[in-house]
C-alpha cells in the first residue's frame, strides 16, 4: 500500500533523507528529479545508508563503502577495508585493525528491500 511519505522539494538532487514510516526505516534519494526508495540499514552491518553518499542511483555505505543498487536494493560490492593502507601505525593499532578487518571478511553482505515510488501532486509515495 502508497504511503505518503515527503514533498519533492523535502530532497535536493542527488540528496537522501531518513523516513520512520509505520515502524519501517527508510532512505528517499532524489537522483535529478527520479526517485528511489529502500531500506536505511545497510545490509552489511546496518549501519544508516542516509549518511553515506549517493551516485545517480548507486548508494555507498558510509562504514564499510558497500555499494546499493537503490532501484532494486542488490549488494553491487562487499566492504572495502579502511584499515591499514600506507600510514604508518603502531603495532598494536595494526594488530587490532588487522584482527578487525579479518572478522569483517566473514560478515556477509544482504541485499537491501527497495520499494517502488510515485510522484503525485509534488509528493513523493512509497510501496510499503
Amino acid at each position: 500500500m502508497f504511503r505518503d511519505v515527503a514533498s519533492v522539494d523535502d530532497i535536493l538532487p542527488g540528496g537522501m533523507k531518513a523516513y520512520e514510516v509505520d515502524g519501517k526505516e527508510i532512505v528517499l534519494c532524489n537522483d535529478g528529479g527520479r526517485f528511489y526508495a529502500f531500506d536505511r540499514r545497510c545490509g552489511h552491518m546496518s549501519a544508516p545508508l542516509d549518511m553515506g553518499t549517493a551516485n545517480g542511483y548507486i548508494v555507498t555505505c558510509p562504514l564499510h563503502s558497500v555499494q546499493f543498487d537503490a532501484t532494486t536494493g542488490a549488494a553491487l560490492s562487499g566492504p572495502v577495508p579502511q584499515y591499514g593502507g600506507d600510514l604508518p601505525m603502531q603495532k598494536t593499532r595494526d594488530n587490532l585493525f588487522n584482527w578487525v578487518e579479518t572478522l569483517m571478511k566473514h560478515v556477509k553482505t544482504q541485499d537491501i528491500r527497495a520499494y517502488a515510488v510515485k510522484i503525485k501532486g509534488g509528493r513523493v509515495s512509497v510501496d510499503l
